[in-house]
């Protein structure tokens, strides 16, 4: 039975002591998540941002900035944002794995990490674009962070058009690797890039100054954890469908070859079958053949006719000149 050189015959079933965690992991960091929000919108306190024509009085205080109520989301798509390089980098490593030994489970484990990095891009994204409406008046600016991002978001895309295009499992595999490697190579620099381009008016989150006050570092904290972990349960959930369905595919491939060659001993066999009654049909026509030659020289052969056809005539004509007459009697 003829296989091609990626390997099936481990497809990379998710399971073990990581499976048991997850329940625990998505339900941690689904809590995390939610008191990331809660805390936000209650305790933390706003961001000043322009200041006001004129000052006004809120809650017994006099303000005279404008308070920036679109800071909020910071505290949601900064973890998003940093899930999905997280998850990705997974994938860039499950790629290599499989470039390496060419088991078709980290394959599966590859294309199902990206799946998931798609997810949180698209959150990033949406997030993003919202606070970009509110913080500077407009839904897009072509600054460093954002082009580099939307960048990485359609390489993210291009990669399953890549895998949808090419048939051939074996080289599916092998190019979807490659181009996830390469397209991994646009996160780090992404996430560096307002730090590489001093101009860019995207602000810098991570830092050793962040200036940060207790009551917005800790819920910011507990957001980006909580998202890590949201990111590894569903992560490992997808991991075991697609696993799962490998599998099943690797089945189905299995019993086709099987229905196959029995198909071909099953044709095998009526073919000799045939061929052995076509056998003895075939030995009475060789025995009654030289039999029948004879005859058939002769009356092919007008000589031989000829010559057999005259002494018996004489012998005819000498029969009847033996025999008296009626009238001599």
């Amino acid at each position: 039975m003829a296989h091609n050189t990626l390997q099936t015959d481990r497809t990379g079933r998710a399971g073990g002591a990581l499976e048991r965690l997850v329940p625990a992991a998505l339900a941690l960091g689904v809590l995390l998540v939610l008191i990331d929000v809660v805390w936000t919108f209650t305790l933390a306190p706003m961001v000043q941002g322009a200041e006001l024509s004129e000052p006004v009085v809120i809650a017994g205080q006099q303000i005279t900035t404008k308070l920036l109520l679109s800071q909020k989301i910071f505290y949601l798509h900064v973890p998003v944002a940093v899930a999905s390089f997280a998850v990705m980098a997974f994938a860039a490593f499950w790629a290599v794995r499989f470039l390496m030994t060419g088991e078709r489970r980290f394959d599966v484990w590859s294309k199902t990490a990206m799946e998931v990095t798609l997810v949180f891009v698209a959150a990033t994204m949406i997030s993003g674009d919202l606070w970009t409406r509110f913080e500077w008046g407009v839904w897009w600016v072509w600054e460093p962070r954002l082009t580099t991002y939307f960048i990485l978001m359609l390489l993210v895309i291009g990669y399953f058009i890549l895998r949808n295009a090419i048939e051939d499992p074996e080289r599916r595999a092998r190019f979807s690797a490659v181009f996830g490697i390469v397209a991994f190579v646009d996160a780090p620099i992404s996430f560096l890039i307002t730090r590489l381009v001093p101009s860019s008016i995207h602000p810098v989150v991570f830092r050793t100054d962040s200036g940060l006050p207790p009551m917005m570092l800790i819920p910011f904290l507990l957001g980006l954890f909580g998202m890590l972990l949201v990111a590894f349960a569903l992560t490992r959930i997808a991991l075991r469908i697609n696993s799962d369905a490998a599998e099943v595919e690797e089945l189905k491939e299995r019993l086709e070859e099987q229905d196959a060659w029995r198909e071909r001993a099953a044709a095998d066999e009526a073919l000799e079958r045939l061929r052995a009654a076509g056998a003895k049909l075939s030995a009475p026509a060789a025995d009654v053949a030289p039999a029948a030659a004879p005859d058939v020289r002769r009356a092919h052969n007008p000589e031989v006719v000829g010559s057999n056809a005259a002494p018996a005539a004489d012998a005819t004509r000498d029969s009847d000149q033996s025999a008296p007459s009626s009238q001599e009697v």
